[in-house]
């Protein structure tokens, strides 16, 4: 995260403080299919937004009521799970979405000090860690065709004290940039009139920057001023969101295409139209740029777009939260609530060729579905959100989970 009031154990929004989906930290892995919920508990309503962590609370937006007009924003404590504070709202905006997903659907962000979350209504709430209000804006009230039947689910993503928000739809279809501080709007510009759901990255080039994606191109904007900076022509995905991993922006595509924004006119340094991502966004761990591909991941060079592996997962099926790569793999969750391990194993017993490794599952574990957020991870644990509840995935008081061999 580009805030110095994050700490190393935060995961500030969707895809981590970094937007990689990658962690160093060693999380539990199943044993015997089975990987045992240190605790869940129920959300105050239904959502499929990620939860993020500040410091010791775990923080998910929900939302429900008739029409899922009623918006909950809540903090659970991270050791045990209960809940701190709940924060409640009522939608002015359009709250319609598709039953597979919510009006929580967008994913709340922090700088470390405030959170700030958008909901598919338009609705966007600014507030501290401790819960207490700041701010409260109806994007609706002045994009009143903003909205459709699927759910706005691009989430915010903040950058030096401005929150950036991406709501591309049929009808008023915009950027924005607010300040964090006052939630005044800095500035807006208008968006191709489709649906769109990708979620903006915060870039420095060296200045503060925000990237927007959609199947027209790439446009980066200055953060503060909202002056467009640069355009890069190529069709982006609608559903899965860039990665920022310096020097290379990664965008899903056909395929993905890296270009290094840290050279004069950000020029292509590599593509690979093997790399389709589907609906997940690309995942940058140890080198290797790793995508999921429904019942496939499949990876290359970080550096070169070269294709490095691919293996196939034969328990997953639909999958719409990116995976989450830490020291002891790579964490894929399948809407129906199945969690897939896969990482690199020691293959010289089998090969007879000492020192060579292969990519195979490692484990899978049952829950309850549906599940389609991305995942958090913090201090060696992984926070799971499913429709309704939020679940801790600890390692057991005396015990060692060992990292997968890199």
């Amino acid at each position: 995260m580009f805030s110095p009031h994050a700490s190393a154990l935060d995961w500030l929004q969707f895809r981590g403080s970094d937007t990689t989906s990658s962690s160093s930290e060693i999380t539990p892995l199943p044993v015997d299919n089975s990987l045992p919920a240190t605790w869940e508990v129920p959300t105050a309503a239904r959502g499929i937004s990620s939860p993020i962590v500040i410091g010791d609370s775990v923080v998910v937006t929900s939302s429900g009521g008739e029409d899922e007009r009623d918006l909950y924003i809540e903090a659970f404590d991270a050791e045990d799970g209960s809940r701190r504070w709940l924060r409640t709202l009522h939608a002015l905006g359009r709250p319609y979405t598709h039953p597979t997903s919510a009006n929580a659907s967008p994913s709340p962000a922090s700088d470390g000090e405030k959170i700030v979350a958008l909901f598919s209504s338009c609705d966007l709430v600014c507030l501290k860690t401790d819960g207490t209000p700041l701010w409260y804006r109806a994007l609706a009230v002045d994009h009143p065709r903003t909205g459709n039947d699927v759910s706005m689910s691009s989430s915010p993503v903040i950058l030096d004290d401005v929150v950036a928000v991406q709501l591309e739809n049929q009808g008023d279809s915009f950027s924005s940039g607010v300040d964090l501080e006052t939630g005044e709007t800095l500035w807006t510009r208008s968006r191709p009139r489709r649906s769109g759901w990708a979620t903006p990255v915060a870039v420095r080039l060296p200045d503060p920057a925000f990237v927007f994606q959609n199947s027209d191109g790439i446009e980066i904007v200055a953060a503060r001023s909202g002056e467009l900076i640069a355009t890069l022509a190529i069709s982006g995905s609608i559903t899965s969101s860039p990665t920022w991993a310096p020097p290379l922006l990664l965008v899903p595509g056909n395929g993905i295409t890296a270009f290094n924004l840290r050279e004069p006119s950000f020029p292509i340094a590599w593509e690979n139209t093997r790399l389709n991502c589907r609906s997940a966004s690309p995942v940058v761990h140890h080198g290797q740029v790793i995508v999921n591909q429904g019942s496939v991941l499949a990876a290359a060079d970080f550096s070169t777009g070269e294709s490095t592996w691919k293996t196939r997962m034969r328990d997953v099926k639909s999958v719409w939260a990116t995976p989450i790569a830490t020291a002891s793999g790579i964490y894929v969750v399948d809407q129906s609530g199945t969690i897939t391990v896969v990482g690199e194993v020691d293959a010289s017993e089998n090969e007879g060729d000492s020192g060579t490794t292969k990519v195979e599952v490692l484990g899978i574990a049952e829950f309850t579905g549906p599940m389609l957020a991305t995942p958090a991870v913090s201090d060696g644990s992984l926070f799971l959100r499913s429709d309704s509840s939020l679940i801790k995935l600890a390692q057991p008081t005396g015990t060692e989970s060992k990292p997968a061999p890199e």
